[in-house]
């Protein structure tokens, strides 16, 4: 994925309670935008870095809160306070693309670019606007974003998918692997 092609959504503000949430400043974009799980990326000193989060959501006067993973307390999620924080690429709701039924996709064999065969699509799950691919990596599950832009190519007659996953993805995967 393009770097230049992060779309910045907003600031990360101080944590809100005891399990390392922290407020967002959104600018541009409302939550009713955004896919409610997934990944960002924080701007940490000039470098785009990809946070996963598992919660997304309004909290009233506090306002928007987002829980990202291993982050479990104030103290280490406030490492991010006050950066900028942006979605990747088909992550806001209106750039999704409904021409493909996502369903379409499993039992196909999937290709990355860069990393070589990644294994069998075996389901589909997050939003309908944000689907995201459940590949089967040797015993492993992969999740991988299912957008335009990271997908390369299809082959109907093969089966197969070419896709270009997010920077640091399948690492992510395969560090916990080992």
């Amino acid at each position: 994925m393009d770097l230049e092609s992060l779309h910045r959504i907003g600031r990360l503000g101080k944590p809100w309670g005891h399990q390392g949430e922290l407020t967002v400043h959104l600018e541009d974009c409302d939550l009713d935008d955004l896919i409610h799980s997934g990944s960002f990326f924080v701007d940490i000193e000039g470098q785009k870095v990809p946070f996963f989060y598992d919660k997304l959501h309004d909290k009233g006067r506090a306002g928007v809160l987002v829980k990202f993973e291993d982050f479990n307390d104030p103290q280490s999620a406030s490492i991010l306070v006050g950066r900028d924080l942006y979605a990747p690429p088909g992550h806001l709701a209106d750039g999704s693309d409904e021409s493909w039924d996502p369903e379409e996709f499993i039992g196909m064999l999937v290709r990355d670019e860069l990393h070589g065969e990644l294994g069998e699509v075996t389901g589909i799950d997050g939003s309908a606007k944000n689907p995201v691919m459940v590949i089967l990596l040797g015993e492993q599950e992969v999740m991988v974003p299912l957008a335009d832009d990271l997908i390369l190519d299809m082959d109907p007659e093969e089966n197969s998918l070419l896709v270009r996953t997010p920077p640091g993805l399948i690492e992510l995967y395969r560090g916990g692997k080992e």
